[in-house]
């Protein structure tokens, strides 16, 4: 049975002030990172932690202790547990990422060159290496900026969408096609 003695907490921030860390359990590990670069952050922040369970957590979340557990006790070192992300993405979004050194390993990490687009492509190559993307409720974990799912802007969102159609063609391709349906149609 893991419990938070056998997790590291990696937050990636820029901020001055991290909400995140009021509620992160004593006993686990606490890696804050302001590398340069989310995806340098979280990586780094991997590199660096003490215990191979992983939790990557944003700046501005209530820590929810008991799903963390809950998850790393049911899940193999081959699963990417995650918030889901926003449909029609049938991954997770790096709000809350709960991973074993071992898949990150296999992975290669996330990719340090985007900045936005790093968790679905991090879970998107978890596929791809015979891993398992697990969905958790993304109500199930208070945000404390506004949760609209449109937090980029329009020339961000298509960087980001061209980014991950060229490195996963046939995997992201219908779900680009969806996102530019939704678009057009904004009914």
């Amino acid at each position: 049975m893991i419990d938070f003695n056998d997790i590291s907490v990696v937050v990636p921030t820029n901020r001055d002030s991290v909400v995140t860390l009021e509620t992160v359990p004593v006993e686990a590990e606490v890696l804050v990172r302001r590398d340069e670069g989310l995806n340098v952050a979280r990586n780094e922040g991997v590199k660096a932690a003490a215990s191979d369970w992983i939790v990557i957590a944003d700046d501005d979340i209530r820590f929810p202790s008991d799903l963390v557990v809950e998850t790393i006790n049911e899940i193999d070192r081959m699963t990417l547990a995650g918030l889901a992300d926003f449909l029609p993405l049938r991954w997770v979004i790096g709000r809350l990422l709960i991973f074993h050194r071992d898949l990150w390993e296999r992975v290669g990490g996330f990719d340090e060159r985007r900045h936005h687009g790093g968790d679905t492509d991090f879970a998107i190559r978890v596929e791809k290496v015979g891993g398992t993307v697990r969905r958790l409720d993304r109500k199930s974990v208070p945000h404390f900026d506004e949760d609209t799912g449109i937090g980029m802007s329009t020339r961000e969102h298509i960087e980001w969408a061209t980014y991950l159609l060229r490195r996963h063609p046939s995997t992201f391709g219908p779900v680009a096609a969806k996102l530019l349906f939704r678009r057009l149609d904004p009914r």
